[in-house]
């Protein structure tokens, strides 16, 4: 687990999407980020749920992207 409180974390996920700007899947992100995948996973379903993310799904695959403007 990482030692940063999990606002922080938001916010480090949040600019990497926004850096990439590409849909990714949590595990592009745990290595990017060199973070645990279950922790990303965390992270993305709260941001998923406040809105800030969202899941796609894309040829079998399940994705998470910035939303449509």
């Amino acid at each position: 687990m990482s030692d940063m409180p999990m606002e922080e974390l938001k916010v480090k996920v949040l600019e990497y999407f926004k850096a990439k700007g590409k849909m990714m899947t949590s595990r592009d992100v745990a290595k990017g980020l060199d973070l645990e995948n279950r922790l990303v996973k965390l992270i993305l379903t709260e941001l998923v749920n406040e809105g800030t993310l969202e899941f796609t799904s894309y040829g079998g695959a399940t994705f998470i992207k910035l939303p449509e403007s």
